[in-house]
C-alpha cells in the first residue's frame, strides 16, 4: 500500500498466486489478475529484474557462496539507480522525478553548486516530468518494435480452436515416492483446448475435461 493499489497484476501459476487469501485480497481491493503460461518465464516482466538481481549477487558471491544476501540492498540500489535504455533514465527518476542521492556527503556539494533542484526541468516540474515520462514511452514503443522483428524473423503463426484436442509439452517433474523418472516420460501429453486467452496463450484441459492452466503456443503441437 506504500505506493496505492494497481490495477493490474500479472503473475506466475505459483500456488500462493492462486490461493484463497491471496484471491480476496485482491478482490477486496478491485484488482485484476493475469497469469502467464506456465514454464513461460519471459512473459512476467519481473523475470527480466531477477536475471539483473542474479547477476548482481554473481559478482558479490564469495567462493563457500554464504552471506551473498547482505549485498542485496546494494545491487537493488544500483539498479534503481542506473540508467535504463528502455526508458532512458533511471527507474528511481521515473517515480519519484529526481535523481537518486547515494552519498549523504554529496549534498554539500550540490548545495554549493546549485544544483539540488533539477536544472534538466525546464518548465515547472510536473510538465517536465510528463515529458519525460512520454519519450520513456516513445523509448519502450521503440524496443519493443526492435525485438518484435527480431522475434518475428524465425516465428510462424500458430492458432488452434476451442475444442480442439492437442498435445501439450510435458513438465512432470521426477518423483522418488511415486517411482516416476521424467527422462522416461512423454515429451508430450495429448489435452485439449478450452479457449484462446491472447495471441499466443491457451488455456487447455484434460481429455476429463480438467483444467491444466495456460499454455504458451510454443508448448502446444498438433
Amino acid at each position: 500500500m506504500t505506493f496505492g493499489v494497481p490495477e493490474t497484476i500479472v503473475s506466475d501459476n505459483g500456488s500462493q498466486f492462486r490461493s484463497e487469501a491471496f484471491e480476496k485480497l485482491l478482490k477486496q481491493y478491485g484488482v485484476k489478475q493475469m497469469f502467464t503460461a506456465v514454464h513461460s518465464p519471459q512473459a512476467n516482466a519481473s523475470e527480466r529484474v531477477n536475471r539483473s538481481v542474479i547477476s548482481g549477487i554473481r559478482a558479490y558471491l564469495r567462493p563457500d557462496q554464504k552471506d551473498w544476501d547482505e549485498s542485496l540492498s546494494k545491487i537493488c540500489c544500483a539498479l534503481r539507480s542506473s540508467v535504463h535504455s528502455s526508458i532512458g533514465t533511471s527507474p528511481y527518476y521515473m517515480a519519484f522525478g529526481q535523481h537518486m542521492i547515494t552519498s549523504g556527503s554529496t549534498y554539500a556539494l550540490l548545495s554549493k553548486l546549485n544544483m539540488l533542484d533539477d536544472r534538466s526541468l525546464v518548465f515547472n516540474r510536473q510538465d517536465s516530468f510528463d515529458l519525460i515520462r512520454k519519450n520513456a514511452c516513445k523509448l519502450m514503443q521503440l524496443k519493443h518494435d526492435v525485438n518484435e522483428k527480431r522475434y518475428n524473423l524465425r516465428s510462424r503463426i500458430i492458432t488452434f480452436a476451442p475444442g480442439q484436442e492437442v498435445f501439450r509439452r510435458n513438465f512432470k517433474q521426477s518423483c522418488f515416492q511415486t517411482g516416476y523418472n521424467a527422462k522416461f516420460g512423454p515429451a508430450f501429453v495429448k489435452s485439449r483446448v478450452r479457449r484462446k486467452l491472447g495471441n499466443s496463450n491457451y488455456e487447455l484441459e484434460d481429455l476429463q475435461g480438467r483444467l491444466l492452466g495456460n499454455y504458451h503456443v510454443k508448448d502446444i503441437r498438433q
